[in-house]
């Protein structure tokens, strides 16, 4: 049987536009400890909004509708600048994990993540540490350490990582620069670099390296 703790003043603000994961995300909590606060939200607008509320700790998907991947991370801190963030992403963390930490997330866990390391990961947290899987530890550790060849996307930065992921999707240089306010000169010498970094020279190879990582 789940412990339950009672835990003063705190607060979790839970975004996501899936409201199965939201129930999900609430029940687990309210199930581990009691006196939890509940904030929600299922768009990137309305969970600027509840950050004003500056709760405890905010767990967010960072495709949230409305939302702009890493950037999310930047517009939460603005609102709140300590706030302590926990990415809860379908995006496979051999490849997003460290860039979203970089960016300032106190966490990374994806969606498959089991109960336990979930309630591990908002224990982590909200003691005021960070918290990332073991394996994303390693990849971490392996970028520091300059032995990051098996995993060429720990090499990008995250503006890199998204014009990637947006060129695997279709998107243009032109329509990129509006997503992410950039010039396209700017998107272009990001396309070069993430293409010299990786070793690749066009699109398809880049979604096919992608696919490789992101199993």
């Amino acid at each position: 049987m789940k412990t339950k703790n009672t835990v003063s003043t705190f607060s979790v603000l839970i975004a996501d536009d899936h409201e199965i994961i939201r129930r999900g995300l609430r029940s687990l909590i309210s199930d581990y400890w009691t006196g939890v606060q509940m904030l929600e939200a299922a768009t990137m607008e309305a969970a600027l909004v509840e950050t004003e509320q500056f709760p405890s700790l905010i767990i967010i998907d960072v495709n949230l509708p409305g939302g702009n991947n890493l950037k999310v991370i930047e517009q939460l801190k603005l609102v709140q600048s300590n706030a302590k963030i926990l990415v809860f992403s379908s995006l496979n963390e051999n490849i997003y994990a460290v860039p979203y930490l970089k960016a300032g997330a106190s966490g990374y866990l994806t969606k498959n993540a089991e109960e336990s390391e979930i309630i591990t990961a908002i224990t982590t947290i909200l003691a005021g540490s960070r918290y990332s899987s073991r394996n994303v530890k390693e990849n971490m550790f392996n970028s520091i350490l300059g032995n990051d060849a098996d995993n060429p996307f720990t090499k990008l930065s995250g503006r890199e990582l998204e014009v990637a992921e947006l060129l695997t999707k279709g998107v243009g240089v032109l329509e990129i620069s509006n997503q992410l306010n950039l010039q396209m000169g700017t998107v272009s010498t990001y396309k070069l670099r993430l293409f010299q970094k990786l070793k690749i020279k066009s699109i398809i190879e880049l979604a096919e390296k992608m696919s490789i990582y992101e199993k």
